[in-house]
């Protein structure tokens, strides 16, 4: 398991906890979308392990904050 996969899996745990806390039920739906419901480490190593899994999920999130005004 290389160093880089496990970060990116960190920050993926980190984005979902930021979304599903911060988020409205419009803003939760649109992330669920790409990101598991209720992802356990399996699934987060999987994405970050994928890199087309990790933009999509990355990009998601960048609009989710949009929506929210953060960005």
């Amino acid at each position: 398991m290389s160093e880089i996969v496990i970060l990116r899996a960190n920050i993926l745990g980190g984005m979902n906890e930021y979304i599903t806390t911060r988020g409205d039920e419009d803003i939760i739906e649109n992330w669920l979308q790409v990101f598991p419901d209720g992802a356990d480490e399996d699934d987060l190593m999987e994405i970050a392990e994928d890199e087309s899994l990790w933009l999509e999920v990355i990009q998601c999130f960048a609009r989710c904050c949009r929506s929210m005004g953060i960005i």
